[in-house]
C-alpha cells in the first residue's frame, strides 16, 4: 500500500528486523523476500531495497532480492567494517548487491550531543570506503524541533566538503 500510495516519491527502502531469515523469509511460500521486494517496488520499480539482518561485521548481502546491503554497524566497529569492504559489490546468490554501511555519529542510534569521532577520523574512514566503491549513511540525532544539532551539521558539512 505505501509503495503504491507514494510511488516514485520513494526511491529506497531499508527494512529492519529481518533477523531470522530461515524461519521467516527464505522459502518459496509468501510472504518471503521475493514478495516483500516486489511489494516495495510496486509503486516504483526503480526503488532500491535492503533487508537488515542486524549488526554484522563484515557487512553481508542478505538476499538476492536486495539492491544494497543494510550494513548496520555500530560506531566502534566502523573501522573494521570499512577495512573488510571488498569493493563496490557484494555477491549474493548470483547477484551483485551494492556495499553500503549504516552507522551513527553520536553516542548511539539517534542519540548524543556531539559527534563521537573527530572530523579527520570520520572523513578518513568515509574516504577509505568510498574509494573502494562502497557507500555510507550516517544516523544523527534529531531535536524535538525537527532540526539536527549543530555539531552534527558541522561534521556532515566537513565530510561533504572533504569528499568533493
Amino acid at each position: 500500500d505505501w509503495s503504491q500510495r507514494w510511488g516514485r516519491r520513494v526511491s529506497g527502502w531499508w527494512i529492519d528486523g529481518c533477523y531470522f531469515p530461515e524461519q521467516m523469509y527464505r522459502f518459496d511460500d509468501e510472504p518471503n523476500f521475493t514478495s516483500f521486494a516486489a511489494a516495495m517496488k510496486a509503486g516504483n520499480p526503480q526503488a532500491i531495497v535492503a533487508f537488515n539482518p542486524g549488526v554484522k561485521v563484515p557487512v553481508i548481502a542478505y538476499t538476492k532480492h536486495e539492491d544494497y546491503s543494510a550494513g548496520e554497524v555500530n560506531l566502534n566497529m566502523l573501522s573494521r567494517a570499512v577495512d573488510a569492504c571488498p569493493g563496490r559489490w557484494l555477491e549474493c546468490e548470483g547477484k551483485k548487491v551494492q556495499f553500503q554501511i549504516l552507522s551513527y555519529l553520536g553516542t548511539s542510534w539517534c542519540r548524543g550531543d556531539k559527534p563521537q569521532m573527530p572530523d579527520d577520523k570520520i572523513i578518513g574512514l568515509t574516504r577509505q570506503l568510498t574509494e573502494k566503491g562502497g557507500v555510507i549513511t550516517y544516523d544523527v540525532p534529531i531535536q524535538r524541533s525537527g532540526l539536527i544539532p549543530e555539531p552534527f551539521v558541522e561534521q556532515l558539512r566537513a565530510i561533504g566538503a572533504a569528499l568533493k
